[in-house]
């Protein structure tokens, strides 16, 4: 080959123009990504759901709310009321379905009656006893019963205490049961040690029947 067709071709370079022109290419890449975030950000604020900053419009949710919440509490203890006072005359249904097996339950002796046990209700400051309590039958038939029913009062020693009123009787006529109430007056200084009925029956036959119940476990103290 001959040495003719070789070309030498020589390229300068200006440094400083390439330079310029590469910070300038980086320069428009940052001003296209500032202007791109910017658009992303304002598109983005434009589509916020606003923060609503009305404190009354918050004052009156909570005031609802609390207002709910005091209906719901009273609903719940005005239910618990009426479930208790259920429970309780459940409770004494019971008592009286026990009452009347009682009554139609059979004895041998014609004669036989029972004094269930009394409510006694003591009030300290008026010093009087009321008495509530109920006579039944233990027989089946027909039969009527009759007699007296007397309640004293008995103290540590076992004698009858003397009350600033008479002994309470009460007459027994029934065919099933009876129910029988009253109070009694006590002196100062009396202190009772327990409470005696007696119960003696005419008819249908003569019998003689005798219950005592402790003062200290019986008595129930009265707040009116």
């Amino acid at each position: 080959m001959a040495s003719e067709d070789f070309k030498t071709v020589v390229k300068r370079v200006n440094v400083v123009k390439q330079r310029r022109l590469r910070v300038g290419i980086v320069g428009l890449i940052v001003l296209l990504g500032v202007a791109v975030y910017s658009l992303g950000y304002q598109q983005g604020f434009d589509d916020r759901v606003p923060l609503v900053l009305d404190e009354a419009g918050l004052k009156e949710s909570i005031s609802k709310l609390e207002t709910r919440l005091a209906v719901n509490t009273e609903t719940l203890n005005r239910f618990r009321v009426e479930l208790a006072e259920s429970e309780k005359q459940v409770d004494e249904l019971e008592k009286e379905l026990v009452f009347y097996r009682d009554i139609m339950s059979s004895s041998e002796d014609v004669s036989a009656v029972k004094l269930r046990p009394p409510d006694l209700s003591w009030d300290p400051a008026r010093r009087e006893l009321e008495y509530r309590l109920v006579v039944q039958r233990l027989a089946p038939g027909s039969q009527f019963y009759r007699g007296q029913l007397t309640i004293q009062l008995i103290d540590s020693e076992g004698s009858v205490i003397r009350s600033s009123s008479a002994a309470p009787r009460h007459d027994l006529a029934f065919k099933y049961f009876q129910r029988i109430s009253g109070t009694i007056a006590l002196a100062d200084t009396i202190i009772p040690a327990a409470v005696r009925f007696d119960i003696e029956l005419s008819s249908p036959r003569k019998r003689r029947y005798e219950q005592t119940f402790d003062w200290s476990t019986s008595i129930v103290y009265s707040t009116q």
